[in-house]
Formats: C-alpha cells, structure tokens, sequence
C-alpha cells in the first residue's frame, strides 16, 4: 500500500521547481496568502482548481491540490477530503500517467464521498476510475466504474447535473466502441450530442462529433464519419484537454489508416507523439508509437517499423509491468474482500432472524394448539357433568369462570407477541439503519492497526517528524471511529426506547417525524427478510401540524401494524400480476379545519396501498381479534384489533376504505 506521505513527497519533489516559477504578484495567490478561514480557503482553492481545469484536468496544479487535501484534514470534513483526492488522483492520472497511484487515491475518496452522500462527488470519482481503467484495457472495471457513477448522478437540480451526465454517456460511449458494438455506441454519442447543447461546453460539443464519426466509421458508413471528423478537426485547436484529444487522435488515426490516407494518417500520427511528449503521457504516446508502426508496416519502410515497435513495447512494458499489475491486482483485491465481508455479515444477518421468526412461529401454533385442546376437553368435562349432577351446577359455574380466567391470560400473552412482532419489525429496520456506522468503526480501526505499524517503523528509524504525522492520521481515525460509534449507541438506545412497553404517559409527539420514521422502519424490516421485495413509497405530509399529546410508542405500533399490512397486500398482489405492477404505498397527515383555526378538531393519518382491497363480505370483521386472510402461520389476528383498542384509548377512531381490486387506505384520527 502506498502511504499518503510517500506520495505527497514525489509530488513536492516533482512541482517545487514550477512553485517557485510562479508569479507573485499573482492576484489569485496574493488573496490566497491573505484568507486564513479555513473554510474560506478551501472553496478558494476548489474554485481555483475548478475554473483553471474543467476540461483541463491535465494541467492540475499538484501543489493547489495537496493545499486542499492538508485544509481538508484539517477541518476534519469527509466531503472536502473527497474533494481533495479526487484531485490529487486527477494529477496522478492525467498529468504523471500513474494510473496505480490514481486508482488509490479514487478508491480512498469514495467511502468518504458516501459517508457524506456527495452524490456529485462519487459520480465524479468513478467516471475518472473509469478513464484509468480504460488506458489498463480492464473493460469490465470500465463499464461497472461507469454504471456506479451514473446510479449516483446528481439531483436533476444540481446546477452540475447535466455536466455529470454528459460524462456518463460519453464513458459509455466510448465503452462500447473499444467492444465493438457500434450500434449502442451511436444511441450514446447521440444523447450526449443533446446533453453537451444544454451544457453549452465546446468540450462535450467536440467529443460528440468525434464519437459520432467513430460510430458511424464502426457501422461502415465512412462518408458520413469523414465529414464529423472534420468537423471535430475545425475545432480541435480550441482543446486543451489532453485525454479529449487523445481519444480523437486514437479514433481519428485510426480511421485513417483504414482509408489508406496514409499522408494525413503520418501527419496527425506525429502530432498524437508530440502531444504525448508535451504531456510527458506514456499513455498517449504507446497509442502513438502503435500507429506509426503501424502507418510504417503498411509502407513498408521497416526500419521505421522497427525503431517504433521497439518503442511501443518499451512503453507497454512500462505501464503494464508486474509491479503495477500486483498494485493494482491489490487494490482490486481489498475492494472485493470488503464486498464479500458485507454480504458475509447480511447473509449471517438474515439467518439469525429467520431462525427466530420460525421458532416464534412454532411457539404461538404450539401455544393456540394446547389452548383449543384445552377448552375442547373443558367443555365436554363441563357438559358431562351438568347432564349427570345438576346439583353440582354451581362447581361447574366456577370450573367455567376459572377457564375464562385462562383464556383471558392467554388473550394477553397473544397480544403481547402481536407488540413483540410489531418490535422485530422494528428492529429489523433499526438493525439496517445501525449496519452503516459499525462498518466505518470497523474500517478505521483496520487502518488505525497499519499506521500503527507503520509508526513503529518511522520511530524504530528514528524519523520523529514522520511518526507524528502518522500519529495525527491515528487521532483521526479514532475520532472517527468515536463518532461512528456514539451514531451506533444512539441507534441502539432509540430501539431500546421502541422497545420498552408504553408506561401510558403521553408527550409532545410531531406526528410527521413518527409517521416519516416508521414508514423507514417497516419498509427496511421488509426488505430484511425478502431481498426481492420492492415498492414505491409516497408521504404527504401537512407540515402545519403542531405537536400533539400522544403515546409515541403505542401509536407507533398502530402506524407500523397499518403500514406492514399495507406491504404485505401490494407483494401479494406483485405476485399475481409480475412486472405490469407496481406496488405502491402511500403515508400521509392533515388536520381538520377546527384544528387550523386553533379551537379543537383532530388530526387525520392515512395509510393507503394499491393492493389487491378488502372484500365487502369481510370488512365487518377485520376489527375482530383472531381474524385475518393470512395463511396459518403468518398473522395472529390481532394486529388491526390491537390498534384499534390502542386508537380508542387516544380517544381517537380507526376506519377503513376499500374497493376491490383497487387498493385499501386505512384513517386514524386523533383528537388533538
């Protein structure tokens, strides 16, 4: 593994005599002296990056870059840290031609990008991976870096939407031009054609032409990629961005010496070779070397041939030498393995609970079982001994009163299995919510151990300086794994708070959190015992309501029995009807117009689902305890029962509305 502090050596190394070639009178540098915030100073520097090399990233000034990454640290922010590897993995790709170091530096802003969900910031990482995988000629890990980063584009709104997804659709273009499927290719360069108009870039606008002119060269239509490559030649003076004009001179070279043009192919065939000295890219000119001894095959001047081949394999060698390929087989590797342990813990995960949910199963058919065998023989006991002794009627009397008394304990022990039910619901949603954090304590402590080993090393040499910047990056990551851990033990202390059985007290409860909160819930407790279920989840919300005195655990459960319900019947009806459904439920509030006008009223909850509705002969009885349509095993009966006693006691009412066929939205009102 390389460490940080290696890498930002070479880069001083290789920069210093550029720094001190830098104007000072500079008036970028001269603010930047001046601006001490830190938060200032990184937007500063970000902004300074960004305008300076979008569409140039070639010309990433490393220093600038390494500036960010120590303001970044400083402030302790993930996002920004993101930020500041995706650049220095920029300069190590595009200016060094490193694409080793790049990729780890990549693969280090990721997990950071998503601990702070910069959607824009992930996307951007990825779709670089992608172009470094590219030049690695890995075209699995080039289509899967692509799909990763456009799952993760960002909201239609972000001022960089379009920006982010005209790189996707170029990387995919690209993509399925190296894999020779010119017709997906097309569609592609066409929507980035649209894409680059709204961006208004003359980057994307040059990409386009080019890739379009490929396409068609690809389906044999060389009249119509003749003219886009020219085209695209009218403005290829205006690029500076080396890999835009690296891929052109790949495609445009490459084109022509398919025609024969071998004057026009020699002369862009040079220009492609210096372009890879300006760069000093050994990427660009292994591409260049290729052609010229390709261009020198076909004219048969074999010394030309040979000085070139000669250079092709020198460079391929060089990017492809086994040092870099065990690096990079390295870095893949402990991607891999992460993924494996995740799968590994959410696999241990769902055995655990559907042990559980069998054993409680047979538990409550065991429990029912004895309890109807018991009354059975109770009452043939009873019958046999009124008919034989009426003067015994009284002891038979209390004998009846004795097994009420039974059913009754019984009855409560139903219903609280019925809240335990309601509670591993909960807990399977809760467990979901608590995975992420435990998975960054265990992640930084793994990393913590090697620069712990790394920081014996450094004082065993007695290199001070180097050990305390080790043990800076310790502190860092225990303070992280401290702050992932108090997320974890808020977790747990909010399912223990689920858990405890509701003391009657009622408090100030927004109803739209409650509601927001088990809707997650429920949909994640799901989800954790059927991977394959899905649906589509809508609130709304009346963001008017004030707080109001309730049970928040009691009417907790009445939102989770209602909304579990609601899943159960659209994944019954998914089953039935296959892909031309799509199951659907709905939470939501409002208040009445008294409550609006601050003299009274109530406060209304609505669950609604698509599913399948009740039929009208039964609706009459789904309030009753022990009825329900699940098959044997899967319900009690006395879910909808218990929120409605639980809604009764709130003084409030539970009613249903159904058609059949269409779907079922279940009201609870309050009074508020």
């Amino acid at each position: 593994m390389i460490r940080i502090q290696q890498i930002i050596f070479v880069i001083f190394s290789c920069c210093s005599s550029v720094s001190a070639q830098q104007n000072t009178t500079d008036s970028f540098y001269t603010t930047l002296h001046k601006t001490t915030d830190l938060t200032a100073r990184f937007d500063l520097i970000r902004s300074r990056l960004e305008t300076v090399n979008v569409g140039v990233v070639s010309n990433v000034d490393s220093s600038l870059a390494l500036e960010l990454m120590r303001v970044a640290r400083q402030l302790k922010n993930d996002s920004m840290l993101a930020i500041s590897y995706n650049w220095l993995g920029s300069y190590f790709s595009f200016t060094r031609g490193d694409n080793v170091t790049a990729l780890e530096f990549y693969y280090k802003g990721i997990p950071l990008a998503e601990t702070a969900k910069d959607k824009r910031r992930i996307s951007s990482l990825y779709f670089d991976m992608a172009v470094v995988y590219k030049d690695l000629k890995n075209y699995p890990a080039v289509l899967q870096s692509t799909i990763k980063g456009g799952q993760n584009l960002p909201d239609t709104a972000h001022p960089l939407y379009n920006f982010m997804l005209a790189q996707y659709q170029r990387n995919f273009c690209e993509y399925y031009l190296t894999v020779k499927q010119p017709d997906s290719a097309l569609y592609y360069a066409k929507l980035m054609t649209a894409t680059a108009q709204k961006v208004g870039s003359q980057n994307f606008n040059f990409s386009s032409l080019f890739l379009r002119a490929a396409s068609f060269a690809a389906l044999n239509d060389n009249v119509t990629a003749e003219k886009l490559f020219e085209e695209a030649d009218s403005l290829r003076p205006s690029i500076k961005l080396n890999t835009l004009l690296n891929i052109f001179h790949s495609r445009y070279i490459g084109f022509l010496l398919n025609m024969h043009r071998f004057d026009q192919a020699k002369k862009f065939s040079r220009q492609f070779m210096d372009l890879g000295n300006q760069y000093n890219s050994n990427n660009i000119r292994l591409k260049a070397s290729g052609f010229l001894r390709q261009l020198y095959d076909s004219l048969q001047n074999t010394d030309s041939a040979y000085y070139y081949s000669k250079m092709e394999a020198s460079i391929n060698a060089d990017i492809f030498s086994q040092d870099n390929m065990n690096k990079l087989q390295s870095i893949t590797m402990r991607e891999q393995l992460r993924g494996i342990e995740e799968e590994a813990r959410q696999v241990a995960y769902e055995n655990r609970v559907r042990q559980y949910a069998y054993a409680a199963g047979l538990a409550i058919l065991l429990l029912v079982a004895a309890l109807l065998w018991r009354n059975n023989r109770n009452r043939r006991n009873a019958n046999k001994m009124l008919q034989v002794q009426n003067e015994e009627i009284q002891e038979q009397k209390n004998k009846v009163e004795t097994t009420l008394m039974e059913l009754q304990s019984t009855q409560a022990q139903l219903i609280q299995a019925e809240k335990m039910a309601s509670l591993g619901e909960l807990t399977a949603g809760i467990a979901h919510e608590i995975q992420n954090p435990l998975n960054f304590v265990n992640n930084f402590s793994e990393v913590s151990n090697e620069l712990i080993d790394e920081m014996t090393t450094e004082l065993d040499k007695g290199d001070i300086q180097e050990a305390k910047a080790l043990a800076i990056d310790i502190k860092q990551n225990l303070e992280k794994i401290n702050h992932h851990g108090k997320r974890a033990d808020a977790i747990v202390k909010g399912m223990l708070q689920h858990s405890q059985s509701a003391n009657g007290q009622k408090e100030p409860t927004n109803i739209n959190a409650l509601c927001d909160e088990y809707l997650r819930l429920s949909y994640h407790g799901l989800r954790a015992k059927d991977k394959s279920f899905n649906a589509t989840l809508n609130t709304n919300f009346d963001e008017s309501i004030d707080k109001i005195n309730i049970t928040p655990q009691e009417i907790g459960r009445v939102i989770m029995n209602l909304l579990t319900n609601a899943f159960y019947a659209v994944n019954e009806k998914k089953k039935l009807h296959g892909d031309d459904y799509q199951p659907t439920v709905t939470i939501g509030t409002s208040c009445s117009p008294l409550l609006r006008r601050g003299v009274g009223g109530e406060v209304l909850i609505s669950v609604s689902d698509n599913g399948n509705g009740i039929p009208p002969h039964i609706i009459d009885k789904i309030f009753q305890p022990f009825f329900t349509t699940k098959p044997t095993g899967q319900g009690t009966g006395l879910g909808l029962s218990l929120a409605y006693d639980i809604v009764k006691a709130h003084g409030g009412d539970l009613r249903v509305e159904t058609q059949e066929g269409q779907g079922s939205t279940f009201v609870i009102s309050i009074p508020a």
